[in-house]
Parts: C-alpha cells; structure tokens; sequence
C-alpha cells in the first residue's frame, strides 16, 4: 500500500514519521533501503522535506484471509478510496464469517470484491452491525489504516443512527448514560449495574400514530447498545425479535446506521458519507399515516 502525505511544513522524513504514527517496520524495503520517496526520488530517513511536497511512503501489503471464502455478491459501496471502503449493508446479513455461517456474510462479499480488484488486504471492520441492523459499515484496506481509525476519539468518527420505536416519547432529546452487560447463557444484553458504560444520545425526529422516528449517535458503540437502551425504558425498536415482543408487518428490524463521519487519516479531510432512509422504514411510516 502507498501513503501518500502532503507537507504542511519543512521537516525530517523520520521526524514526520514519527507524528504521523507510521512505525518504521511496516514500511517496505528492498535492497536495504526504506521505499520513501519525494517527486519520484527515493530518500532516506535521515532526508528532509518540504512545505506543500508529497511523501511517498510505501507499506507491506497484507494477503488474503484464507478462512474467508471469497463470493461475488452485489455490494452497495456508498464511499470507497485507497485506504477505507464503506458499505451500505442490507438487514439481515451477517458481517463475519463464523462457523454457524461460513458463506453468505458481508466479509465473504468482500473478500470476492478485494479478490476482484486487487485490493491486497485483510478484511478489517471499523465499526460493526447487528445481523438484523443495515447500513454503514466501514472498513480499513490495511491494519495500519485500522490502528490511526481505531485510535480516533468518539467525536473523530460519528456514527449516526435513524429507529423507528414503539411509542411517544416524553423526553423528544436526550442521553440514556445507563451500562450494558451480557444476560448469562444468552446473546442477549441487559442493563446492569457492573456492566460497561454507554451513552446513547437521540432526538425524535417524527410521530406517527404509537411510533417515532429518532435519529441516535451512539458514542459508544457497545454490542446491541441502541436496542438495549429504548427496549429499557419500554421503547422497543419496530422488527427487534431479540427485544421486542410486539409484532409488525414489516419483517425486519428497523434500525439503520444513516452517516459516517470522520476526518481522514492519510488525506487529512473530513469524509462524510449519509444516506437517505430506506424503502422498509418509508413503507412502514407510510402504512402508519406518517
């Protein structure tokens, strides 16, 4: 993989390194020399650069997953550059390949798609979804693309939600700060006591008949952390079988991960993907007089 940089002041090669991250062991060498160049030049750690230059520093590419099988599928790809691809992923489909579900998984759909286009990397999710959630997903083109995204704080990378919950909301804007933990001998998350802190923040967006539309940033990111907040307060999201005990006409569970926002850690610009509601949530707001 090529990193490309843009200057912004004179400095030593190794020095801009170092601020930027980049361990020296990852960058490729060949015939004892570190492949770093500036205009098509090859320098060394010790070269410096200048204001408004671009570095070139070339890094080790990484193989395939073999315990993915690659699949042709058709990916709905709402950004993709040389360094991260975000996905828009349908409800209802696995992300990870595991032993219950080896083929038929977003990674395998990937892995074909890497395969395809000669994108030489792992598969390496920066933010996850419920089977049962759709939207956007992001992805890393290499393990250190993944570490500068992973080492960001909440406020770099915003991850917005939009649900459709069962009921009227006294409070229209608000920030459930309540922890999570794992029900015993189940996939099912609870609120508890000892449980790991989360903060989900919403604001309702629209009210229809018994239901609302809110859109949620979820600062934390904890496994089933959107589901588990409403369904405590009795604010079951539309369609979750896990949480909610109603039943709808729709037969998928309505919540939808809408933006990604984040400042870009090789090009150094805020990349900002969103994507309007879906048919599922425009059908149901529809039947319901929304």
């Amino acid at each position: 993989m090529e990193l490309i940089y843009r200057i912004k002041k004179p400095e030593a090669i190794q020095r801009f390194l170092k601020e930027s991250n980049v361990p020296f062991k990852i960058i490729e060498v060949k015939d004892g020399k570190h492949q770093i160049f500036v205009n098509q030049a090859l320098k060394s750690l010790k070269d410096t650069v200048k204001k408004g230059e671009h570095l070139h520093v070339f890094i080790n590419d990484e193989e395939l997953d073999s315990k993915i099988r690659p699949e042709r599928m058709t990916l709905d790809i709402a950004y993709e550059d040389d360094y991260v691809i975000i996905v828009n992923k349908p409800a209802d489909q696995q992300i990870m390949v595991t032993k219950a579900h080896p083929t038929g998984t977003l990674a395998n759909g990937l892995q074909g798609y890497y395969k395809d286009h000669g994108i030489k990397s792992e598969i390496h999710f920066v933010n996850r979804l419920d089977k049962e959630s759709s939207g956007l997903i992001m992805l890393a083109k290499n393990r250190f693309i993944k570490y500068l995204l992973s080492g960001k704080s909440e406020t770099d990378i915003v991850r917005e939600y939009h649900a459709i919950i069962d009921g009227i909301l006294d409070v229209k804007k608000n920030c459930i700060e309540l922890p999570i933990g794992r029900v015993e001998n189940s996939i099912k998350r609870e609120v508890q006591l000892q449980g790991e802190e989360c903060s989900t923040t919403y604001q309702v967006v629209k009210e229809f008949k018994r239901f609302s539309l809110v859109k949620v940033l979820s600062e934390t990111g904890r496994t089933h952390q959107v589901r588990v907040h409403f369904s405590h307060f009795s604010f079951p999201i539309v369609g979750d079988e896990l949480y909610n005990k109603n039943r709808y006409t729709i037969n998928q569970m309505l919540l939808f991960s809408s933006l990604i926002r984040f400042v870009h850690p090789i090009l150094d610009q805020e990349i900002n993907v969103e994507l309007e509601l879906p048919e599922a949530f425009k059908k149901f707001m529809k039947e319901n007089g929304a």
